[in-house]
């Protein structure tokens, strides 16, 4: 399963395509990233000038328009301290 390109709360535009007519145009805000279905990821959006929300797959996103994250690079484990300490663990007696 690969990651999403662009992240929840991010702005992005549709590419423009005849064959779509119930299309809304205009830009839309990503309020969920959906699992991945037919080997395409999915996003919830909602377009500014409706009062619903759209299912778009990430391949109707238009790149050129829209922005793409960039990932924050993963650092290592090592520098970290760990995300549980023991001496923070409290036990009922």
């Amino acid at each position: 399963m690969s990651l999403h390109k662009f992240k929840v709360g991010q702005t992005i535009f549709l590419k423009a395509s005849p064959i779509r007519m119930s299309r809304a145009t205009g830009a839309c805000k990503i309020l969920a990233a959906l699992p991945e279905t037919g080997g395409t990821r999915h996003y919830r959006v909602r377009f500014e000038s409706e009062n619903f929300d759209r299912c778009i797959p990430e391949d109707d996103v238009d790149p050129t328009r829209s922005q793409v994250q960039s990932r924050p690079p993963i650092q290592n484990n090592k520098e970290k301290e760990p995300w549980l300490k023991v001496s923070n663990v409290r036990t009922a007696k």
